[in-house]
């Protein structure tokens, strides 16, 4: 018995090297196949990140190209067609989201269609820098065929269909990351979209000591401190060119995870529970859609008013108005910055709906400071008089507050004699002006991050192009409907009906925000650190079945 037991003991200690020695051996090639798909997983990470690193200027390139010109667009238009009204400048100003709306789902389905998204990249940035061309030659064209003012337009047109192009690079940013990823890469491309969108008249007013003429006014080129931004523009859009064509690898993670495969399209029937649940995701996106278009409403129309309204309520110069209102959209373009450093801590403390319902009352509080009030009536501008024959009128004895002073100069400043809502509407005080500019600013920093993180998050991992291009289109209608409706409301009935229209649209944002506050709950925002894990798994899978 001792022997049998001795002899089974050494046979079970003989058996234990040799199995020691295969979980060792197995161990090894374990850890040889782990170092090597870690040094694959880093490739495909560093090439993924590098086109996602050039997206984030491009996005800040097709943000920029929209706000460059926009403080300076009425005073240019003015001098390009001496007969062009205000409502006109909100067609010029909306011409650039209305090709941007029609193109961004179509260029979305492109890319989903052909799984290639560098050929409309190229295309599309080819066209930015083309209508930066244009815009800068617009003197020089001469009236040729048409006005020039409709030569201004078709440049600002083909931007707003090369700017599309932000669909795609959004796409993309979503199918090169993995879930735990895209939350921070979606917040750097709203961070970028938002800093360019407010940083454009800023380097506007950087071109100020040109002036006009400018140091060039020749019929081959006029440059001048409204041309020079649409050279710029053209720089910086041809760089992105480069970028697109020699460094941008189309590198994704294109094998969906366990989630989107178990979410995914089945045969079976859906039960009432699953129905329910596909209604209030469809809620939520529509939601998102309308908060979204709220958003850029608020602000496209604070910057498309920015220049009449200082020239009208502050008899500044043209140039004077794009100066100083490029300076201080400058500012706002620094501050928006912290803002949305500030935004991406709190999203660690406090849920996207939470925030997004914030920066939507910070946005209602901007446009309410921005009401006229008092007694304070802006000057009011006369003919323009050579400097000989001016004269100026003695001040009225009136106790009356409908009588508004008038100014003398040989270029027209003021409120413009046709603008009736002149004579009995009250001036936006310059710090209400500056107030309202600073809160605003703040409310669209917040919201623009947030609103794409919640829309991004609730389309999963399924492929996003389609749903990026009316996402986009979403605030490229904002752009289209804010200019032309705020052009008409501004010179028809003044700030304060226009303010009042903001203030509407706004709380109906608002409204619809908490109508919709339960189906906008994102259920990763509680994950555990198990779950976490998990995702982290199926994303190294899905990378290694790429390579």
């Amino acid at each position: 018995m001792m022997a049998n037991g001795d002899s089974q003991t050494n046979e079970r200690s003989a058996l234990l090297p040799n199995r020691n020695n295969e979980s060792s051996n197995s161990s090894r090639s374990e850890s040889i196949r782990r170092r090597s798909s870690t040094s694959a997983n880093e490739a495909t990470k560093k090439e993924r990140f590098r086109a996602i690193r050039i997206c984030y200027f491009g996005m800040f390139v097709s943000s920029i190209v929209f706000s460059i010109t926009v403080s300076s667009l009425w005073p240019f238009l003015q001098i390009i067609d001496t007969s062009a009204e205000a409502t006109f400048l909100g067609w010029l100003v909306a011409s650039f989201s209305i090709g941007q709306l029609i193109a961004s789902p179509i260029i979305g389905y492109v890319a989903n269609r052909t799984d290639n998204n560098k050929m409309p990249l190229v295309v599309s940035t080819a066209l930015i820098v083309v209508a930066n061309l244009l815009y800068g030659y617009v003197q020089s064209i001469n009236n040729f065929g048409v006005s020039n003012k409709w030569w201004l337009m078709l440049s600002r047109f083909i931007m707003g269909v090369g700017a599309a192009n932000s669909t795609i690079m959004r796409s993309y940013s979503s199918a090169a990351t993995t879930l735990k990823e895209r939350t921070a890469v979606m917040a750097n491309l709203s961070a970028y979209q938002g800093v360019g969108f407010i940083l454009g008249p800023l380097i506007q007013a950087l071109f100020a000591f040109l002036g006009y003429p400018g140091p060039i006014h020749k019929p081959w080129l006029y440059f001048n401190i409204y041309t020079a931004p649409a050279f710029f523009s053209m720089l910086t859009g041809g760089i992105n060119l480069v970028l697109f064509l020699v460094a941008f690898d189309d590198a994704r993670i294109v094998v969906p995870s366990r989630k989107s495969i178990s979410n995914g399209i089945s045969n079976k029937p859906l039960s009432k529970a699953d129905k329910n649940e596909h209604r209030d995701e469809t809620k939520a996106i529509v939601c998102c859609l309308y908060m979204f278009f709220i958003a850029y409403l608020t602000f496209t129309n604070y910057e498309t008013i920015a220049s009449p309204l200082s020239i009208d309520m502050y008899a500044w110069t043209k140039e004077q108005s794009t100066r100083d209102n490029g300076y201080l959209l400058g500012a706002l373009g620094c501050m928006s910055v912290v803002v949305l450093i500030v935004t991406k801590i709190l999203a660690k403390r406090l849920q996207d709906r939470m925030l997004m319902l914030i920066g939507l009352v910070i946005c209602f509080l901007g446009y309410f400071v921005f009401l006229p009030w008092g007694s304070d009536y802006p000057s009011i501008q006369i003919a323009t008089l050579p400097f000989s024959t001016t004269t100026t009128e003695a001040p009225s004895n009136s106790s009356t507050p409908l009588s508004p002073t008038t100014t003398v100069d040989p270029e027209e400043k003021g409120c413009p004699l046709d603008y009736q809502w002149c004579y009995y509407t009250p001036r936006v005080q310059l710090w209400q002006y500056i107030m309202a500019s600073v809160i605003i600013t703040i409310g669209f920093s917040i919201c623009n991050v947030i609103c794409y993180s919640i829309f991004s998050k609730k389309l999963g991992d399924r492929p996003q192009g389609t749903m990026m291009g009316i996402f986009t289109s979403a605030g490229s209608l904002a752009r289209a409907f804010g200019p032309i409706t705020v052009g008409f409301l501004y010179k028809h009935w003044g700030p304060r009906v226009m303010m009042i229209f903001m203030l509407v649209f706004v709380f109906t944002g608002i409204l619809s925000l908490l109508f919709n506050y339960p189906r906008l709950y994102i259920e990763n925002e509680d994950v555990n650190e198990l779950d976490d894990d998990v995702n982290e798994e199926d994303e190294e899978r899905n990378i290694n079945a790429v390579n």
